[in-house]
């Protein structure tokens, strides 16, 4: 445990979750599983530009944490973690941000920069 938070929901949250706002769509859709939802609908109940939102479902629906259905309004998303053991995480995850989310936002904005970002960093241009 970290801050009252299960080392494994630590685990899940440092491998899968990028953002607030990705972990967001994700508890809203947990929170109205078996509904689907657009990427505007979820944009309008976040309050996000559409096309973060789809870039956050679409990275969502790549680690099958949700899945992508047709409808007659489009693409919808649906909660589906597939394994109950995933879905245990991320009933975790909701549970520690809504009790402790200062330490959830911390953990997520506390990483350190990723390799790739180090290498995009490499090519800035300085001034002399």
């Amino acid at each position: 445990m970290d801050n009252g938070i299960p080392a494994a929901v630590l685990q899940f949250l440092e491998h899968h979750i990028t953002s607030i706002e990705q972990l967001e769509v994700l508890l809203l859709l947990r929170e109205h599983a078996g509904r689907a939802w657009t990427a505007e609908e979820v944009s309008r109940h976040l309050r996000s530009s559409v096309m973060s939102i789809q870039g956050r479902l679409n990275d969502l629906a790549g680690r099958r944490l949700v899945a992508v259905e047709q409808g007659e309004s489009g693409e919808g998303y649906v909660y589906s973690p597939g394994a109950d053991e995933i879905a245990a995480l991320i009933d975790g995850l909701a549970k520690a941000y809504k009790e402790r989310r200062l330490t959830v936002i911390n953990h997520i904005y506390g990483r350190p920069p990723s390799e790739l970002r180090s290498f995009a960093d490499a090519f800035l241009l300085k001034k002399k």
